[in-house]
Formats: structure tokens, sequence, C-alpha cells
């Protein structure tokens, strides 16, 4: 099976006096598979997700897609990606919207007059007339979504896709992932909500810190009997310290 995403020892620091945002990670995710990055807020997985689509350079390690550098233009003419906090023009409509993205990939005439309603219908968005200006952030995230399918990508990268979703906006993001999977498509997902990515993910990374605490396929990882969340609590709480309530919230006097 041939390997689409390659990371190794992967560093990244913002400003000299801040700790490494990534430090010395390594996965990789096979073709075909969906490969879930966790973490708690700050531990690096959104530097991760920019340095793989070329967003952000790493200090020191290499990012390979494909075999190539995510500079590449080959390489990002088979990626897609949905950010976890999409931000459009807001006097388009949708369907201009994606008009735009698409040609951006290069898509011809005839082709996006194809694709594109049948994107906003998966999105629940086909009868949507309204600009963007008038979006719900839900509604933003699902047009997100549209966008980072239109070139049938090879490799989709999502970056809390589920995060402003209802749940029936979930269950549709479970069902693309899983019907993309079913057709050979490589999928990196960042996400907090530990149920979804158990439900669809083969393999999954924990990280705190900038730094990979477990990594594995789900069925290893996760022993019978215990759940993803479990799994993750335990990992993570050895690397952090809960916070004390404060004094005015105990009824204490300062």
């Amino acid at each position: 099976m041939s390997t689409v995403v390659e990371v190794r020892n992967l560093r990244k620091r913002y400003r000299r006096s801040d700790p490494l945002a990534v430090d010395d990670v390594s996965f990789s995710i096979p073709a075909g598979h969906a490969f879930g990055l966790l973490g708690p807020n700050g531990a690096g997985k959104s530097s991760i997700v920019k340095m793989l689509t070329g967003l952000s350079r790493p200090d020191s390690g290499s990012v390979a897609m494909f075999g190539a550098s995510p500079a590449e233009p080959g390489v990002r003419a088979r990626l897609g990606f949905g950010p976890e906090d999409p931000d459009f023009p807001k006097y388009l409509r949708a369907d201009e919207v994606l008009d735009y993205f698409g040609r951006l990939l290069g898509l011809s005439a005839s082709e996006r007059w194809r694709r594109i309603p049948e994107a906003l219908k998966w999105c629940s968005l086909g009868e949507e007339r309204r600009q963007v200006r008038q979006f719900s952030k839900g509604m933003k995230q699902r047009l997100g979504l549209a966008q980072a399918i239109l070139g049938s990508p090879e490799l989709l990268i999502l970056d809390e896709p589920t995060s402003d979703l209802d749940p029936v906006g979930r269950r549709d993001v479970r069902a693309l992932i899983n019907g993309l999977k079913e057709r050979g498509t490589t999928i990196l997902l960042n996400s907090h909500l530990l149920s979804e990515v158990e439900r669809v993910c083969d393999t999954v990374a924990i990280m705190s810190r900038g730094r990979i605490l477990k990594q594995g396929p789900m069925d290893e990882l996760v022993p019978e009997g215990k759940s993803l969340e479990e799994v993750f609590m335990q990992a993570v709480e050895a690397t952090t310290t809960e916070a004390p309530l404060p004094d005015f919230i105990e009824g204490r006097k300062s």
C-alpha cells in the first residue's frame, strides 16, 4: 500500500521566546486511510495542518505528500482542504463562491456546471440564494466542506470540520468520510470530537504540547471495553495540571 502523507521529525516555533508548537512529530498515512490528529487546544494540530497545506514552513524536519513537497503545483491539485473557520467573500452567493474555487482548480465551465449543484445539494445549500454575509457559522462550515471536495481530491485535510455543525451536519460529514474512504481517498482529520473520530478513523495520533504521546491503529490504541475518550484523557492528563477553581467560585474571601 502506497504512502500518501509522510511527516518526519517536524519542528515549528513561531517566536524565539515561545516553546515549540510542534516538537519532533512523525507519522505517515497510507492511501485510502483516515488518520485522526487529536489533542487539546494548543497541542500543535493546526500548526501541522498549516505545514501540510503549504501555509507555513517547518523549522526542521520534512513533509511529503504523494512523494513530493506540498509546494509543488501538482501536489496542490490533488489536495482538498477544509479549514476550521472558513471565510469567503461576503457579497457572493454559495454557487458563486464555488464557481470561483472551481476556476482556481482549473475545472472547465461544463465541469463546474455539473459539480457545483451536486456539492451544494450535499451540503444542504442547494436552494440557498442569500449572500455569504447572511450565513450562520454552520452554513459557512458546510460551504467550506463543499469547497474542499469540489476538486474530487485524492487527499482531503479537514481541520475541525464539525465544530459548528448540528447533529445532522455531523452525520453528513461521517457519511462523506466513509464514502470517500471507499473510493480510495486519503483523509487527515483534525478534531476535538473524539466520538466522531472513533467512528471514522483507521489510525489516530494523540498530541499534547507539540508532541505525539500515542499513535497507532484504532483497534490497537483503544483496548476492548474502553473508549477513545478514556485513552485520550489518560494520555493527556499526564502532561497537564488541572486548574483550581477561582476563590470567588469556591466562596472564599480574597
